[in-house]
């Protein structure tokens, strides 16, 4: 009896052992399977979800099994988790190797892996479907609108909501009234990226870049400007300003930012824009 329940111990010690191992190769780059001999890694892989094995341990083996494109085996461990942050994730991850993004998406949300949310949205809009992409950022939008310790993650969706709302303008005729709504809608997002956090720079000109697409040269203006006193040692607001003043007809005001612009980042793909637009 004694050798039994010695054991029982030593395989139960091997096992969180085991789990203790494998978290820590789960934070490295790479599988962690790599940090265990061959033949352990795959009998662990082998063993059958339904054993009384540590959480740590199973969240590890259903996040290997994803890896090794098993969703069936990972699925079986997943469901053996207790609720929890790790759970919600894995059944994201799952979602998506079953290409149900909207489902992956809702997942991340309510783990808060705002990261793998985004992601999930940049994926669809990287494989063309922007309204897909459109729609899953703005069931984002709506979740974190409801949490006031989300301001920067509202912020940060509201961007990326401009940037696809841009994205779908592009593929419109220009002239058209659609094409005019999607980008007065960019322009909404932006405005109110900029009003949760009005001292990105990175929002501000967005903000400003829009405006001159639709021809608010006096809005465009005062957002460039905003930009500037953010970042004083930032190129691309001044860059801004010369196109708006070029814009207007001013060439000298134009050339003057211009100027001013290129001493600070001269290679900057919005200095050597205007650089183009005035004539060198």
């Amino acid at each position: 009896m004694v050798c039994i329940v010695a054991a029982l111990v030593a395989a139960l010690g091997f096992v969180q052992g085991l789990a203790s191992v494998a978290l820590r190769g789960d934070a490295l780059p790479g599988s962690w399977v790599r940090l265990v001999p061959a033949p352990l890694a795959a009998r662990v892989d082998a063993l059958d979800p339904a054993l009384p094995l540590p959480e740590a341990l199973r969240i590890v083996l259903a996040r290997h099994d994803l890896e090794r494109g098993d969703a069936a085996l990972a699925a079986r461990n997943v469901a053996r988790l207790s609720p929890s942050r790790d759970r919600l994730v894995l059944e994201g991850l799952l979602a998506e190797a079953r290409h149900e993004p909207a489902a992956a998406v809702a997942d991340y949300l309510a783990a808060g892996d705002l990261g793998r949310v985004q992601a999930a949205i940049d994926g669809l809009a990287a494989r063309g479907d922007l309204a897909g992409a459109l729609a899953l950022e703005r069931a984002a939008i709506a979740r974190l609108s409801g949490d006031r310790t989300q301001a920067d993650a509202l912020a940060e969706a509201q961007f990326r909501l401009g940037e696809l709302l841009q994205a779908r303008a592009y593929r419109l005729r220009p002239g058209t009234a659609a094409f005019r709504a999607a980008e007065e809608s960019a322009l909404e997002a932006y405005l109110r990226a900029t009003a949760l956090a009005p001292l990105s720079l990175r929002y501000l000109l967005a903000l400003g870049n829009q405006q001159l697409n639709l021809a608010q040269i006096g809005a465009a203006e005062r957002s460039f400007a905003r930009a500037r006193d953010v970042d004083p040692t930032s190129a691309e607001p001044l860059a801004g300003l010369a196109d708006a003043a070029l814009r207007r007809g001013e060439r000298g005001a134009a050339r003057a930012y211009l100027e001013r612009a290129r001493a600070l980042a001269p290679s900057s793909p919005a200095v050597l824009r205007v650089q183009r637009r005035l004539g060198g």
